[in-house]
């Protein structure tokens, strides 16, 4: 599994539930840092911490996931949902 800079402070059993989407060809978008949504059957499963994370990560725009430090992060996600609203 690829951790990303910001798993230290992630509990070991949230960051186990999630994993990095390994592209199988060398796209332009490979660099995105993508998480794995696991398929789901029914409604209440895809309310899972496994599925709704990387269901929310992946819908960031890039800009935002691709931010250096903690705090730019939270300053940028901060502005876009309030954009959203």
């Amino acid at each position: 599994m690829v951790r990303y800079y910001c798993h230290y402070a992630t509990p070991a059993y949230l960051s186990d539930l999630i994993q990095a989407h390994v592209p199988t060809r060398a796209l332009h978008s490979s660099d995105a840092p993508l998480l794995v949504v696991p398929r789901t059957r029914t409604e209440l499963a895809q309310r899972a911490f496994s599925v709704a994370a990387p269901s929310i990560w992946n819908s960031l725009p890039a800009d935002i996931r691709l931010c250096k430090s903690v705090s730019i992060f939270k300053r940028h996600l901060k502005t876009h949902l309030f954009r959203l609203t």
